[in-house]
């Protein structure tokens, strides 16, 4: 946990016939780090293995059956098993493509029946509101339908459009024109025309090439408007039913190929993997190369299984040590490719939030050390020293135990939720910290936790800061007590990280940058603490440093030893690291002030409502605050010595499930 696995990078030579087996081993194992084979590493008389036609029908086979599952809503389905041509990645994906296809033209025709059904439906709907509104003034429909003189002609068209398709129809009509907008709905209108019936081709023809849509002529309905009106509320009444087969239709549909859509989606995904994974080989006539990084205590187990699941047509050749770049730590980071060896940091599970925190800084590379170990006590501990509370630590106790058990029933919430659950061991973690602290502190909601609880504070350090009583003059003694332990504190940590620094540098037997660098800069960060407490102690009076020659000589020392080894520039940092980082720790101070003030003040204007409402308030903003400078006192202050995080994570090969291996 302290340091990465070691990686060794393997070449695998495969006869053809044995790739699925091979790659359903290493899918299985989750060990192999895929390479891409560089063009110097191909062996004589081979290629690069050509993939780019079956990414293409992987690509799309994916694609529709993204859109399938959609359309059919098929999240719950169980899984069909299927006779599928698994051994070769040419016939899956052929077989792939032609089961999707069958399945994509299936709903396709339900589809196309639905919009039909639903454009046949509003315009019915449209016809039975114009239908009423010519009940309402008792116009006849042979005037209009077409069997007399006049013609109508009913369709849609954009909004914008309506006004040209208007004075079309005025144009070609020489003014024998009834124009009404009969509906509006979003960006569409529909209207109705009546015009002499002579024009009734050339009328179409216009508002066609308009972009408007005409809608069916009015045949076979009876002249009174009334009686037509039920014809086609009847009409309606048959599309409806018409569409709830439909809807029946495509449930069914979905309950019939539901499982066997989400065995083709498992089937897609292992072509798509392993598809990928041969786009970076190198192959002959009968072979292909692949290369892998692996961790170095499992390669000789991995070689043999491999061999074993390929029925000993699959070698792995280990490379020399040489070829792993990541043991330099001296390496320039902007060239880290995916030649230097992954990362593979093996932690614990309830340690996954907080390296995922160490992760989002960068990850840890071979030449440093991971600070995960250490983490694990300071990031509570400095949560804690903020926000020490034994009521809200319990909450948030309780909270993470709650997280826990939505994250290890796998629960759905929504996005910002998951985000919780995904932390929740951290949550536990933090909670457990601001509970130890609040015991500490005698702090239980903002009272005093002698008073509610019987039990008295170690160290206070708010006591006698926010008096009760305006009789009672405030005391700052125990804030500057706190405020003082802070500092030191910080000292300590600051240090720590020089620690570690010295302790990558020494392990890679950079003795003289080990001591040129953290070593002369934590020997030049103490003697300025020092320093800077005897002048503090002395009431700000510099002079006092004169009367201890000594002191200056050692701060002087490294200082100059500093810029010796590591150049001017670094030493700037250092100096003006020295006091900004130190005193970037008083926000733990600052904080656990403020913490309480806000709970004193809502407690004493608006009483216990004020208390309940002020410690809400507390554990949702100033806990997310606190968790911010919690991070950035990690993040700048202390990573800042020694943590670079310049690796990149080990991905090893995974499939969606595991495929039968012949023994």
């Amino acid at each position: 946990m302290l340091h990465p696995d070691q990686m060794r990078h393997v070449s695998i030579l495969v006869v053809k016939d044995q790739l699925p087996n091979l790659l359903s081993y290493a899918g299985s194992k989750k060990l192999f780090h895929l390479t891409e084979v560089e063009d110097n590493g191909l062996p004589e008389g081979a290629r690069r293995y050509q993939a780019l036609e079956l990414l293409a029908k992987a690509s799309t086979v994916k694609n529709r059956i993204a859109s399938l599952t959609t359309a059919l809503q098929t999240g719950e389905s169980r899984i069909e098993s299927l006779k599928a041509p698994v051994d070769n990645l040419e016939e899956l994906a052929n077989f792939l493509d032609d089961e999707t296809l069958k399945l994509e033209h299936s709903v396709q025709q339900i589809d196309d029946e639905q919009g039909k059904i639903q454009t046949e439906k509003e315009q019915t709907s449209e016809l039975s509101r114009f239908l009423s509104g010519l009940e309402k003034v008792g116009v006849s429909l042979d005037a209009i339908a077409g069997s007399g003189f006049l013609t109508s002609l009913a369709g849609e068209a954009i909004t914008e459009t309506i006004p040209s398709v208007q004075r079309e129809l005025d144009l070609i009509t020489y003014g024998n024109l009834i124009f009404a907008i009969t509906n509006t709905a979003g960006k569409s209108q529909t209207f109705l025309a009546i015009f002499p019936s002579v024009f009734q081709d050339d009328a179409k023809q216009a508002v066609t090439a308009l972009g408007a849509k005409p809608g069916p002529p009015w045949t076979g309905l009876p002249p009174d408007p009334n009686n037509a009106k039920e014809v086609i509320d009847s009409r309606l009444l048959d599309l409806e039913k018409v569409s709830k087969e439909l809807d029946e239709k495509k449930a069914g549909l979905a309950k019939e190929k539901g499982p066997r859509i989400k065995s083709l989606a498992t089937l897609s995904e292992i072509l798509d993997l392993r598809t990928k994974a041969l786009s970076g080989s190198g192959a002959t006539e009968a072979t292909v190369l692949l290369q892998a990084w692996v961790p170095e205590h499992s390669a000789k187990e991995v070689g043999e299984g491999l061999s074993k699941a390929c029925n000993g047509l699959a070698s792995m050749y280990v490379e020399e040590e040489s070829k792993n770049h990541g043991e330099s730590p001296t390496e320039d980071p902007a060239s880290t490719t995916d030649a230097d060896p992954p990362t593979l940091v093996k932690a614990p599970s309830w340690t996954r939030p907080l390296q995922s925190i160490i992760d989002n800084f960068g990850i840890p590379s071979y030449g440093e050390t991971n600070p995960l170990p250490f983490m694990i006590l300071t990031f509570p501990l400095i949560y804690g020293l903020m926000f020490g509370d034994i009521g809200e630590g319990l909450l948030f106790i309780a909270l993470g135990i709650f997280l826990l058990y939505l994250k290890r029933k796998k629960a759905k919430v929504f996005e910002i939720g998951q985000i919780f659950v995904n932390g929740a061991e951290l949550v536990l973690m933090l909670g457990i910290g601001v509970t130890i602290f609040g015991f500490i502190f005698g702090d239980i909601f903002g009272f005093e936790s002698s008073q509610v609880l019987g039990i008295p504070p170690l160290f206070a350090p708010t006591a006698g800061a926010f008096p009760t009583s305006p009789n009672i003059a405030p005391s700052t003694a125990n804030l500057i007590v706190y405020m003082i332990f802070i500092l030191f504190f910080g000292v300590a940590h600051y240090l720590s990280g020089l620690a570690i620094n010295a302790y990558n540098k020494i392990r890679h037997h950079e003795y003289r940058h080990a001591f040129l660098g953290p070593i002369c800069w934590a020997w030049f960060y103490a003697m300025f603490i020092y320093a800077a407490v005897l002048v503090v102690n002395s009431g700000f009076k510099f002079s006092v440093l004169l009367q201890n020659p000594l002191v200056v000589i050692l701060l002087f020392v490294p200082f100059g030893l500093l810029g010796y080894g590591e150049g001017g520039l670094h030493l700037m940092e250092v100096f003006i690291g020295a006091g900004s980082n130190t005193l970037s720790y008083l926000r733990i101070w600052a904080l656990n002030l403020a913490d309480f003030a806000v709970k004193f003040a809502f407690f004493t204007s608006f009483g216990i409502v004020g208390a309940v409402f002020g410690n809400i308030l507390v554990m949702i903003l100033e806990g997310l605050i606190v968790f911010v400078q919690t991070l950035r006192l990690h993040w700048v202050e202390w990573f800042g010595k020694f943590y670079e995080g310049t690796g990149h994570p080990f991905a090893p090969y995974q499939e969606p499930m595991t495929w039968i291996v012949a023994q």
